[in-house]
């Protein structure tokens, strides 16, 4: 019977010679193909099925990045010297090295025969592998961290996820001996920054702790159930489940110790109006028995109030405690994440703190300082947010100077982001650092005694990718931003946002800078540069050698027009190994089109480690041609570009990616826009159905991975809000209900496959159902994919990959 999407589809595709012979079987007679030649041809089918599945999985993203070495590497700052350390692969396994930044000079970190017999000799079993290494600031010491024997894996037992416990060591430098450290305290135990002592929640209250006698105190009283210390409402907290089956205490949220650990700064939200709500039930518990249900109260879209928050202040020396005096309803959207990260900007003598927030959904920035002796608060800088995705950045980028009378402030009012000085004593703006038709992405250093700001941005080099970042200096006054990396490719820097936490790139003393730089055809290439921008140091090169024997061949980049025929938009191609220009292939849209954030691949590792590449060689192996673009509503663009579907029924700029692909096509005979598919998760899942539905006549296969079914109730991220609104008028609930899956649902022809986990605490599985029934009131046939036991990646795991490469496989066939 006819497949009512593609009339001449008459059996799940194979091979070109076997389509022919079943093509050709009413030639041979109708009762040969109603009998054994017909059973042949489908059994020939499966097997070429399962062939081409089997083939495609050896591609994989994991496999591929494997392959790779020394691509995404970390650096570590050695103290206040101009020297640091890192990881690097080798032939044999890894080395860590020491560079000298001013030198160039490359030598191990420790002699790994010296270390081997000094671990051996405090007691650890021969031949353990060394898991990571910390440097203490001194330089005269290493901390050595090894799996503890006869550990695994706690849930979940593989991926990214893995914990496993380990046993620390501290080592002299040069090594001739190691000691056994005492295990590292619990989550739920915050050390001060001196490690002498530990802050921790009991009774919902905090209490402190002297690490050399035991000796606890209590530092605050009023904290009660759902109104608790150590427990901030934390949208981005998805690991509840994860703790909870490795019995893992929860962390102490919202707690920071200022530098010079004198002072606490708390942060704690008002649940206790909240409903208890369903995060997950775990049907599969690990020790047997009846289903485990896991709830917790977290504000969803629908909720008419976000829960007020109260700060406080303590000195740990005096035990005082301030209630600070501030807008209870300015902890929402991302502040709680930022209080997490500890993106703070610390006066020199630590009793000011100055630290970002937000009201609910972004709709505005405020920049708050805090006298931690007295707890009196000031509400430095505020702007209302004309955009609900403000910045492309989840914590913008901000600077407080050590006068404590000035300020770096991020904002995008000119309709591009950008940096301005404002005057602290006046909440004017003194000077805008930066200004053009290009975005900055980050603040990366200050340099007060020169008034230098060192900052990245994309899109101001013509004739570039737009997506490229560089690193420039500018004065604060605004004259003249220099360009200090000139290649032409995408510089990862971290500085003032979200990525500072994981090590900055400047050396302590601001003489060097550590530049990593790559394009999704050219491996990473790190140096060492001045801050003037000269090279002063090569410090490795990844090797994509073993990439290249398998057969793996860079992608294609291409430019082309949106639905409006204006508006450039950047991807790429990938094509099979075996790729032959005369045949027509199907085409696989790999989707994330997260409004604010940045999904164009730019660097090498994206190939394989981005939501819009991940698997991406895998799908092409099937014989199909992979493409990945970025619509309209990204991040790094102009405001204009970042807001053009604010308020549109198509909120995920579909029509932009069916513009892209098709303009795409016109000059690439061998893409049969015919046969085109879609995937993705999460927001990717969403745009997916969206794309589906909206667009039948051209996207006919789709899988869809852990996708929100109702924003307003099946979501407990926060981004809800930022991408379609507060739903607080009646106007804005009409627009949660025209972007919903409801209301396209009847709208489906293709082949559907959606995809959800069982223990997913992002989009928890209730959002399922929403798809389901969504699905089944318009009449539509599915297929549906349950992971009993995953998380948010249910579908990116091995057996969700495999089949969703097997559903395009035999939904859209090969080349022809």
């Amino acid at each position: 019977m006819p497949n009512a999407d593609n009339p001449r589809r008459t059996l799940p595709w194979v091979n070109p010679s076997s389509r022919r012979m079943i093509r050709g079987g009413l030639l041979l007679g109708i009762g040969i193909a109603a009998g054994l030649g017909a059973t042949g041809a489908y059994a020939q089918q499966q097997s070429d099925l399962d062939a081409r599945v089997a083939h495609a999985q050896q591609f994989v993203s994991a496999k591929m990045a494997a392959k790779v070495r020394n691509s995404g590497l970390t650096f570590h700052w050695i103290g206040s010297s101009d020297r640091f350390w890192f990881r690097k692969a080798t032939g044999g396994g890894s080395e860590f090295t020491v560079v000298d930044a001013g030198t160039g000079a490359q030598r191990p970190l420790f002699d790994g025969n010296a270390m081997t017999t000094a671990l051996a000799a405090s007691g650890m079993t021969p031949g353990t592998p060394i898991r990571n290494v910390m440097v203490p600031p001194d330089g005269r010491s290493i901390v050595v961290m090894v799996p503890m024997p006869d550990a695994s894996c706690r849930w979940p037992t593989s991926g990214p996820s893995c914990d496993v416990p380990t046993q620390s060591y501290r080592c002299d430098l040069p090594v001739t001996s190691c000691q056994a450290m005492p295990a590292r305290p619990e989550a739920d135990i915050l050390l001060s920054p001196d490690r002498k002592r530990a802050v921790f929640a009991r009774d919902h209250n905090l209490w402190l702790r002297d690490m050399a006698s035991g000796e606890e105190r209590q530092l605050t009283t009023d904290g009660v159930e759902y109104f608790a210390y150590g427990k901030p409402h934390l949208h981005v907290d998805f690991q509840r489940v994860i703790r909870a089956r490795a019995r893992q205490p929860d962390p102490l949220f919202g707690i920071i110790w200022s530098p010079d650990g004198r002072y606490i700064l708390s942060i704690r939200h008002d649940v206790r109006e909240v409903p208890e709500r369903l995060v997950a039930t775990e049907y599969l518990p690990g020790d047997g028995g009846r289903p485990n249900v896991y709830s917790t109260r977290i504000a969803i879209a629908s909720d008419p109030k976000y829960p007020d928050a109260t700060v406080e202040t303590i000195d740990v020396e005096t035990g005082t405690v301030h209630h600070v005096d501030v807008d209870p309803q300015l902890f929402g959207d991302y502040t709680a994440i930022i209080y997490v990260l500890g993106a703070f900007s610390w006066s020199p003598d630590n009793r000011q703190v100055s630290f970002l927030a937000s009201t609910r959904g972004s709709k505005e920035m405020h920049l708050l300082r805090i006298d931690m002796p007295t707890g009196r608060a000031e509400d430095l800088i505020a702007e209302q947010a004309s955009s609900l995705a403000r910045n492309s950045n989840i914590v913008p980028a901000f600077h407080v100077l050590n006068s404590g009378r000035e300020a770096i402030w991020y904002s995008d009012r000119d309709g591009w982001n950008h940096l301005y000085l404002y005057d602290l004593t006046t909440g004017r703006v003194k000077s805008q650092i930066t200004k053009g038709d290009w975005t900055v992405t980050d603040l990366l250093h200050v340099d007060e005694a020169t008034r230098t700001v060192y900052f990245t941005a994309a899109g101001k080099e013509d004739g570039r990718n737009p997506y490229y970042r560089h690193l420039y200096s500018v004065s604060m006054a605004g004259a003249g931003p220099k360009l200090l990396t000139p290649e032409n490719a995408d510089h990862e820097f971290s500085g003032n946002s979200m990525l500072a936490l994981h090590g900055g790139k400047i050396s302590p003393s601001s003489r060097y800078f550590i530049d990593s730089y790559s394009t999704v055809t050219q491996p990473d290439k790190v140096v060492v540069r001045a801050m003037d921008g000269r090279v002063t140091a090569n410090v490795v090169e990844a090797d994509i050698s073993q990439l290249e024997a398998s057969g793996w061949q860079p992608p294609e980049q291409f430019t082309v027009k949106a639905a409006d025929d204006e508006t450039d938009l950047y991807g790429i191609i990938i094509k099979p190994q075996n790729f032959d220009p005369s045949k027509k292939y199907p085409v696989i849209e790999i989707t994330y089109p997260g409004p604010g954030s940045r999904f164009a691949p730019t660097t090498f590792r994206d190939n394989f480690q981005l939501s819009t590449t991940l698997n991406a060689y895998a799908f092409a192996e099937t014989g199909a041609i992979v493409v990945t673009v970025e619509g309209r509503g990204g991040g790094m663009r102009s405001k204009a570009f970042r807001t053009a579907f604010e308020g549109k029924d198509d909120r995920f700029a579909a029509i932009d990616h069916v513009a892209a692909i098709r303009n795409v096509g016109v000059t690439r005979p061998y893409m049969d826009l015919d046969r085109v598919g879609v995937t993705g998760h999460s927001h990717g899942g969403y745009a997916t159905l969206r794309a589906m539905m909206l667009y039948p006549e051209f996207f006919k296969v789709g899988v869809s991975g852990e996708s929100p079914g109702d924003s307003l109730v099946s979501s407990l991220d926060i981004a809800t809000e930022r991408v379609f609104g507060i739903p607080d008028t009646p106007e804005i609930l009409d627009y949660y209900r025209r972007t919903s899956v409801e209301s396209v649902a009847h709208r489906l022809e293709g082949k559907l496959l959606v995809i959800f986990a069982g223990l997913d605490e992002n989009v928890p599985f209730q959002s399922a159902f929403h798809v389901f029934k969504a699905l089944q009131d318009a009449n539509k046939v599915y297929d549906t994919l349950i992971m009993p036991d995953a998380t948010h990646t249910g579908g990116r795991e091995p057996y969700g990959v495999m089949r969703t490469i097997r559903y395009f496989a035999e939904n859209l066939g090969g080349p022809e």
